[in-house]
């Protein structure tokens, strides 16, 4: 597959780095560059430093070709406008956004944009270790 990793920070450059040893074509995109040369020598895909919402870098990134965008940094406001660009622009078919604010998974919800919510899926399992 052919997959673009918004962000990479912890959750990003793990992600990207597993999803291309399995195979997969990825290109990661990210402003800070000392992010991205985090990745290692072994990360054999594409590193893009830029505005992770900006069309010139989206396309550098192979959007056109794109057959899913996990959008994972830790700033709301660009994960929300990603996943719309995504969706609205480019119709991309796979979209997962990550949720920094539980408190704003309904906008996520509104939109129809799938999500993964890190704090709850570590309350959850806080939860069932203590049952």
């Amino acid at each position: 597959m052919n997959i673009i990793i918004i962000g990479c920070g912890k959750l990003g450059s793990i992600l990207a780095n597993e999803l291309s040893d399995a195979g997969h074509n990825i290109s990661i995109i990210d402003r800070d560059i000392e992010r991205l040369n985090m990745l290692g020598s072994g990360f054999n895909g594409s590193t893009i430093k830029g505005i992770e919402y900006d069309d010139a870098i989206l396309k550098e990134a192979g959007i056109l070709a794109s057959d899913a965008i996990l959008i994972v940094t830790s700033d709301e406001n660009i994960n929300i406008t990603v996943s719309l660009i995504a969706k609205k622009i480019y119709k991309i078919p796979r979209i997962i956004a990550r949720i920094v604010n539980p408190n704003r998974k309904y906008i996520y919800e509104q939109l129809e944009i799938e999500t993964i919510n890190p704090i709850q899926l570590g309350v959850d399992i806080l939860k069932d270790k203590l049952v």
